[in-house]
């Protein structure tokens, strides 16, 4: 696989948006596992953009990383509720904040 230190998925609009500044940005187009891979990276990129700003543009970027790796993996939203509703059934939301501090088990 190639280095990919420097690399990162955008959004489809983004390199034409670059040329039109003026910039030939290098581009290439990945799919299958490397896509799968990229898009994963998007999602912690992502996570790691609303944990510093908390701001809701970051909620609907993740939102849509998450909407293409289920395109991707031919997953539909009723597979991922499903999962959702089986985990929450299991082990509770989050919705109560109970913070563990890790130390203590």
């Amino acid at each position: 696989m190639t280095d990919l230190s420097n690399e990162k998925l955008v959004r489809d609009l983004i390199p034409q948006i670059i040329q039109d500044d003026g910039v030939s940005p290098s581009v290439r187009k990945v799919s299958g596992d490397e896509l799968d891979y990229f898009i994963r990276q998007k999602i912690v990129e992502e996570s790691v953009e609303l944990l510093e700003s908390g701001s809701e543009g970051e909620i609907a970027d993740i939102l849509e990383a998450i909407d293409t790796l289920l395109m991707h993996r031919n997953l539909g939203h009723d597979r991922i509720e499903s999962l959702r509703d089986e985990k929450k059934r299991l082990r509770g939301a989050f919705a109560e904040g109970y913070v563990l501090d890790m130390d203590s088990v």
